[in-house]
């Protein structure tokens, strides 16, 4: 008890000496845990745009040959998916349909098209809606012949909602098909999954398209509100081989396309969200490999600083420390004393450090970076969202402490080595 007394006084009695070894430990957390909430937030919204892209958690494909992609009868099959996954799973069909040889056109106008997604509103009501809408929304897309379509492409257009643009598509048996459509709402994303594709009713763009009433080519499944953990998704997987002819597990959407060709009869793909993403789960490899040296640099930064300065400290007491052994205080409570000391002060850095990095995170979501060119993946309503990893954020804690704490342990070491009466005998 009295070595934490000790430990408390000389902590206030030289605040003026530690300040900068708090400031340093401070600094360095603060930046640390922003740079893993900002990225662990651009990640999460980049997903939370990829779940809308690609229906959910899991995208079911179906094929017989490499003639297409296929799925009759699909309301047949969603019943049978929902008889083996939990309630909560929402389980919805959709059409992806290639627009590359599509376009919008208004007053003479022409937008090029990359994907139309064929939604069910009524059951992706959740889903859809977390779009950023810059006007309207999906409150009357449902049966309609309304499109959602990015904010890019409106002012290429020169639309606004309630404005009816032409429709051109070649079908299924390659006529040419135009039609009216009405924007029903402007969503807010100039990214890969955002700017070049429209999302429409299912029922109309199938219609439209010229495909019969019992066909989709996706059943999407999403577990709103929740993460799917790995082994959840191959429970699900190994659910849903009890009533489909399923294909092996795959890591990469294209290991499924490419076996196509092999197959002879209806076999199913399951292409987690995680097997459309390869390209971008590599980025966020390379955003985490950049991130995790960044903080490596700022944790060697604080130990190095605070180790040596602490170490300059201590041989400065180095009296201090001669009296403490004259009057029979042992090594190893002088050693605890000092060791007690940097772990408050490491403490109370760490605090102040949380503390700035709060104040941080909540100014940089304020300014709105949408005027980044495809940096919209990243982002919520145009701002940067930072989402606080409490496992990450507990590591680097802990090891800026403990890193720290073996750093003065040695210093400390090295100072109590000299005899008592070569330390009173020390000026410093």
């Amino acid at each position: 008890m009295y070595q934490t007394k000790i430990a408390l006084r000389s902590l206030l009695y030289r605040k003026t000496q530690y300040i900068s070894l708090f400031l340093v430990c401070m600094a360095g957390v603060a930046i640390s845990l922003a740079s893993i909430a900002i990225s662990s937030g651009m990640i999460k919204s980049l997903n939370q745009k990829a779940k809308i892209y690609y229906g959910g958690d899991i995208a079911l494909m179906c094929s017989v040959n490499s003639d297409g992609l296929d799925i009759y009868n699909y309301k047949t099959h969603i019943d049978e998916i929902k008889s083996v996954l939990p309630k909560d799973a929402i389980v919805s069909p959709r059409m992806d349909f290639d627009a590359r040889y599509s376009s919008f056109y208004f007053e003479g106008v022409q937008a090029l098209q990359n994907v139309i997604k064929g939604v069910d509103f009524n059951n992706e009501k959740d889903l859809i809606s977390s779009f950023t809408f810059v006007d309207g929304g999906i409150e009357e897309m449902a049966g309609s012949n309304g499109v959602l379509i990015s904010s890019p492409i409106a002012k290429m257009l020169n639309v606004h909602v309630g404005d009816e643009i032409t429709f051109q598509l070649k079908t299924v048996d390659d006529y040419l098909n135009t039609v009216q459509v009405t924007v029903k709402g402007i969503f807010q994303d100039s990214s890969v999954f955002g700017m070049y594709t429209s999302y429409m009713d299912f029922e109309f763009i199938r219609d439209t398209y010229g495909r019969p009433q019992n066909y989709a080519n996706r059943i999407c499944v999403n577990f709103p509100n929740r993460t799917v953990s790995e082994k959840e998704l191959h429970d699900y997987y190994n659910s849903l081989s009890k009533v489909l002819n399923m294909y092996s597990w795959v890591d990469d959407k294209d290991d499924y396309i490419e076996a196509t060709d092999n197959f002879k009869v209806e076999t199913w793909g399951f292409i987690p969200l995680s097997a459309n993403l390869n390209d971008v789960e590599i980025m966020e490899l390379a955003m985490d490999a950049i991130i995790t040296f960044i903080i490596a640099i700022l944790t060697l930064i604080i130990i190095a600083g605070i180790g040596s300065t602490y170490r300059v400290l201590i041989m400065k007491r180095i009296t201090e420390i001669g009296i403490y052994m004259a009057v029979g205080m042992k090594k190893r409570s002088i050693i605890s004393t000092l060791l007690f000391e940097a772990l408050l002060l490491l403490i109370v850095g760490c605090i102040g450090g949380i503390l700035l990095n709060s104040v941080f995170c909540s100014i940089i979501s304020l300014f709105d970076f949408s005027f980044i060119p495809s940096f919209d993946m990243f982002l919520e309503k145009g701002n940067l969202c930072p989402r606080m990893d409490v496992i990450k954020s507990v590591m680097v804690i802990v090891a800026v402490i403990t890193f720290t704490i073996l750093a003065v342990l040695y210093a400390t070491l090295k100072s109590i080595k000299i005899m008592p009466v070569q330390a009173l005998a020390t000026t410093e």
